[in-house]
This record gives structure tokens, C-alpha cells and sequence, in this order.
């Protein structure tokens, strides 16, 4: 009886000490791409818009859809709150670990406790668990380990019920991220290390299906890397011999840390790959000469060779044979060996249990003891690294103190500087990225974007609307870039040209809402009469209306002011009642006073022009 209680309190006890450990970023602000992921346009918050991100790849740049659909339902739950958004990845990591503990217990597993522990509570976890982006790599390990454990019991019983719920995981788990097709690959050596041998018919043949998917999503995952996130081109490039060089070294470098975890980063500089010098190959060579020794001693003891099957199988897709846009930053990144720091912990896990067994007396308890101050130092890591990941500010400097060249890391300061109102400190950080960056459009677009900004926030509109132009020259059909250079050109009275750089956007991007919002509203309240276009401007707010799903009381706003230039006064007066009610609602404090006054020049069949403020 006195088991079952103490796995309860196992599980209880490791899911509030990792509770506890990433307490320092509970309230998290977004890092880089969390914006890609969390639903901040309006047109991605409707039904449609889940839609969307479901059938159409280009709109996240990746395709994760079920993790895009978390956070669709994170944002229906509790908006912009970050609160939630992290609680939820810190609980499916710690399912993870208690999955991997199941797991490791059926399989006879000495240790599984201290492995479940060691993957919860490891400071290389960090950046997975404590980054939103990457919530793809917790919720897909909940999909692992579940899928593995699902054909655990199927190859126990044989029935056609364990064999769907496991396909079934292990297809939900493809639509979180593509890892999840190496769970086809970490079966077969499991069947190896407990039979000693695999046969076809026993132990491959019902993997047949899940390799071809598995084949399938890695293909498709490729596809998307270069077609929508650029990982291709010149930075790119690399010999056959090169990606082996970046294979070794990254092989070692995510050894070191697993072991090792000291100096952790968000972002690690991007070493150099350089065929010509001849110690660059001792990477590979070792790695090549561990397994070759790993396998040599498999009659003895086969634990080494399973950890690091396992470790460089799931490695595979992240060692730089393969575009992953993330090389364009660093070749190796903390996030990358979420599931492959299980080649190195559960063998370590098991040896350690092993030896504990051996022993008696004080010595056992001396063991012990220090097992459990190995996992307070790990709890105490992980909090402290994960102080890191709070904010793009904070973050940006940790990583500048330690990659000082890194471009991308200066870009996102000089955003979080902009975000604060730090102009000047923008201004110099974007400047200096500029330096440091490559010398590629595809690179530097963005950078002269974000001088544009801070150009547009200090009110020198000209000096705006060059970079903005620049950034075009480099990149014309960059949707953001029209779009921030229609609402410069907007304030220098240019309206005529603002309205080609909108419709230019729309062209890029029809479901751009806020494009659409503007040029509705510049469409219905222009201060010149020559622009002015009632059906056009109903035609883009309706449209933006419909993507929103009809709650957004800014887009109504719009949508009234373009029924009342289009005549049609009462539906423009209902629905600016109905923007009213919902600003005051989601207290939208400038909506709520202007509404009003537009109001009742709609009840009285007139229109609002920008002139009569």
C-alpha cells in the first residue's frame, strides 16, 4: 500500500519543485519569435483565423499547428496575460518527466525517478521551457513520450487498440514539431538493448507506418524551413565536409552541456567553419571513435552505446545536415537536445541507482544525500538561468555580455529599447547591428525597418520614409515595410501614395487587418475630398471586420466611419454603438471618448472627416 503513495508524492513533490525552479520567469515578456507564435494580429483570433493556421503554412513561417492552436486558445482564455502561457509549458515539461518516469519503469529501468528528476529540473531545459516559441518542444514531448509508452503496451499485448492510440500520438505529435518522428527510430534500439536482437516481423514490421510519416513530416518540415523561413542562400553554403565539421563539434558542444552545464546562453556565437584547419576535424573523428568504442563494448555493457544511439538519433535533424533557419544565428542552441539529453541522463540516472543499490549503511546515505543536493544545485541553476528569459532587455544584455558581436541580439534590444521609448538607445543599437550584420537584404531589411521606426517615433518623417524606401529597395515585397511607409507617407499628406502602399500590402497579404483598418479609415475620413471612397473604404472595414470575428471595437470604429461616407447612416450609427459598448468593455479609453461625438453626427446623417476634429 505504501507505494502508490509514494509515487504520489513523487509526482506532486517534482512538479512543484519545477514549478518553483522557473518561478523567476512566470511573468516572462515575449523573446525573439514569440510574437510569430502568439496570436497578436486580429485576423488570427477568429475561427478563420485558426483556420488558417492550420492550412496555410506561410502564416507562422513554420507549421505547428497544433502548438498554434494552444496558443489560439491561450489567447481566447487570457489575451495578452504571459502568466498563462508560461504555466502551461512548465506543466507539460514536467508531464514529460513524469511520462519518461512511466516509461523507464516498465522498461525495468534502475534510476527512473532520478532520470524523470534530471529532465525536469536540468539547466539546459531552460531555453525550452522558459521560452514561449518553444512550447512546440514541451507540448511534442508530452506527444513523445506518450506515443512511446502507447507502443510499449501494444508490443506487450499485440491488440490493435494500443497500435491506434499509439499511431494516433505519434501523428498529434508530428502536427506539435517533426522531432516527434524520431520516436520511430528510439523503439527499434529500446527492442535491441531489452532482447539483445530485432526481427522484422515482431519489431519492424508495425513501424512501417510510422516511418513513412515520419519520412513524410521531415520532408515537409525541410520543405517549409527554406520556402518560408529563408533557410537557404548564402549563409547556408556548406560543403558536405563543412556540415560534418559543424556535426562534430555540435555533437561535443551539446555532450559538454549536458554534462556540464555552465555558461548557458540564449543565443552562442557562431563559430567559424573552416575546412582547412586540420583541427577542426577532431570533432568528428572522436565523436566517430566514441561510438566506434561504445560499440566495441556492447557484449559487456550496452548502456553506453543505447545513450548515444539514442543521444545523436534524435540530434540527427539539428547537427547542420539539415537547413534550420536557427543557423543563421548559432549552430547549436540549448532547445535543440530537449528529448536527446535522454541518451546522456538515463544511463547516468541508472548507473547512479545501481551503485546506491551497492551500498549500506551511512554510505547509502551519504549517496543519497548527494544525489539530492546534485538536484537542489540543478534547481537552483535553472532558476537562476532562467532569469535570462523575463524579457528581451534582459536577455539581449545577458547574451551581449558574453556575444558581444552578436547582430540579432543587438536588433532585439534596440526593439525592446523602442518598445520602452529609449529612442536614442534604439537608435544606436540598430546602428551598430547594421554594422555588425552581414551584408545581405535579407538581413539587413529588417534592420533598416526598425531605424524607420525609431525615425517615425522621434518625428522626423523624411528621415523615416528613406529608410522605409531602403528597406524596400532590398526587399519589395515586404508586407510591414509598405505597410510603415503608407503611414509615414500619411502624415506627410502624401495620401494618394499611402493608398498604393496599402493596397500593395493587401496585394502581399490580403488578410492583413491593420492594413486594412487604415486604409478604411484614411478612405472614409480623409481631409481631402479627393480621396475620400465610401464603397472602397466599406468594402476593406467589412472585410477586416469579418477576419476579427466582429469584436474588435477599433475595426467597428472604422467600419462606422466608412458606412457614414458611404451614405448609409443608420448601419454606420448601430455600429459605432456597438464599437462604444465593446471599447468601453475592453476599456479602450481614446475609443471611448471619441465614439460619442461620431455617434451623434451619425444620427443627424452626417459624416466624420478628420477635418471636423
Amino acid at each position: 500500500m505504501l507505494q502508490p503513495w509514494r509515487n504520489y508524492i513523487f509526482a506532486i513533490a517534482l512538479v512543484l519543485t519545477t514549478l518553483l525552479a522557473y518561478r523567476p520567469v512566470w511573468h516572462g515578456t515575449p523573446l525573439m519569435d514569440d510574437q510569430t507564435y502568439l496570436i497578436t494580429k486580429p485576423e488570427l483570433r477568429s475561427g478563420s483565423g485558426l483556420l488558417s493556421l492550420w492550412m496555410q503554412p506561410p502564416t507562422t513561417k513554420q507549421y505547428h499547428p497544433l502548438v498554434n492552436t494552444v496558443f489560439w486558445l491561450g489567447n481566447k482564455l487570457w489575451g495578452d496575460a504571459m502568466l498563462g502561457y508560461h504555466l502551461i509549458n512548465i506543466f507539460l515539461h514536467s508531464f514529460s518527466a513524469l511520462l519518461l518516469w512511466k516509461i523507464l519503469r516498465r522498461l525495468d529501468v534502475a534510476g527512473a525517478w532520478l532520470a524523470a528528476a534530471l529532465f525536469a529540473l536540468h539547466p539546459v531545459q531552460v531555453d525550452s521551457v522558459a521560452w514561449l516559441a518553444e512550447l512546440k518542444n514541451t507540448l511534442s514531448g508530452v506527444f513523445f513520450f506518450s506515443c512511446v509508452l502507447a507502443y510499449l503496451r501494444f508490443d506487450q499485448t499485440r491488440t490493435r487498440g494500443a497500435y491506434a492510440l499509439a499511431l494516433l500520438l505519434f501523428c498529434l505529435g508530428l502536427l506539435a514539431k517533426a522531432i516527434v518522428a524520431m520516436a520511430a527510430v528510439v523503439l527499434p534500439i529500446l527492442f535491441w538493448w531489452k532482447r539483445g536482437r530485432l526481427q522484422w516481423k515482431r519489431d519492424f514490421r508495425p513501424l512501417i507506418p510510422f516511418v513513412f510519416l515520419a519520412i513524410a513530416s521531415g520532408a515537409a518540415t525541410a520543405w517549409i524551413e527554406r520556402k518560408f523561413s529563408g533557410a537557404e542562400g548564402e549563409a547556408f553554403a556548406f560543403s558536405f565536409v563543412e556540415r560534418l565539421l559543424i556535426a562534430g563539434r555540435s555533437f561535443w558542444f551539446y555532450v559538454i552541456k549536458s554534462l556540464w552545464p555552465s555558461n548557458l546562453l540564449f543565443v552562442y556565437p557562431r563559430w567559424d567553419v573552416n575546412s582547412q584547419e586540420w583541427w577542426q576535424y577532431l570533432f568528428p573523428v572522436s565523436a566517430v571513435c566514441l561510438f566506434a568504442l561504445a560499440w566495441m563494448l556492447r557484449k559487456r555493457s550496452s548502456w553506453l552505446l543505447v545513450g548515444l544511439l539514442i543521444f545523436g538519433a534524435i540530434l540527427l535533424p539539428m547537427l547542420g545536415f539539415f537547413n534550420v533557419t536557427f543557423f543563421n544565428y548559432s549552430f547549436v542552441s540549448d532547445h535543440f537536445q530537449y528529448l536527446a539529453i535522454l541518451g546522456i541522463i538515463v544511463p547516468f540516472s541508472a548507473a547512479g541507482a545501481i551503485l546506491l543499490k551497492r551500498l549500506d549503511g551511512a554510505h547509502r546515505v551519504a549517496g543519497y544525500a548527494l544525489v539530492f543536493a546534485l538536484l537542489g544545485t540543478l534547481a537552483v541553476l535553472t532558476s537562476r538561468h532562467s532569469v535570462m528569459y523575463r524579457s528581451v532587455e534582459t536577455c539581449s544584455r545577458l547574451v551581449l555580455e558574453k556575444n558581444p558581436s552578436h547582430w540579432p541580439t543587438r536588433n532585439n534590444l534596440g526593439t525592446a529599447l523602442l518598445q520602452k521609448g529609449d529612442l536614442g538607445g534604439a537608435m544606436a543599437c540598430f546602428e551598430m547591428a547594421l554594422q555588425e550584420s552581414p551584408y545581405r537584404s535579407g538581413v539587413q531589411k529588417n534592420i533598416y525597418r526598425n531605424i524607420g521606426d525609431v525615425f517615425s517615433k522621434m518625428g522626423k518623417t523624411n528621415e523615416a520614409i528613406a529608410q522605409f524606401e531602403k528597406c524596400l529597395s532590398m526587399a519589395p515585397d515586404f508586407a510591414e515595410a509598405h505597410h510603415d511607409l503608407a503611414n509615414a507617407l500619411r502624415r506627410k499628406g502624401r495620401y494618394r501614395d499611402a493608398i498604393a502602399h496599402y493596397e500593395t500590402v493587401l496585394r502581399i497579404d490580403p488578410r492583413s487587418v491593420l492594413t486594412m483598418n487604415n486604409l478604411g479609415w484614411l478612405l472614409a475620413t480623409c481631409v481631402d475630398p479627393s480621396i475620400r471612397n465610401g464603397a472602397r473604404a466599406v468594402e476593406v472595414a467589412a472585410r477586416a471586420d469579418l477576419l476579427s470575428g466582429g469584436e474588435d471595437p477599433l475595426i467597428l470604429h472604422t467600419l462606422a466611419a466608412a458606412y457614414a461616407e458611404n451614405g448609409q447612416f443608420s448601419k454606420a450609427a448601430e455600429t459605432a454603438e456597438r464599437a462604444l459598448q465593446l471599447a468601453e468593455q475592453q476599456e479602450k479609453g481614446s475609443l471611448v471618448r471619441a465614439l460619442p461625438h461620431e455617434i451623434s453626427l451619425y444620427r443627424a446623417d452626417l459624416p466624420f472627416h478628420e477635418s471636423s476634429r
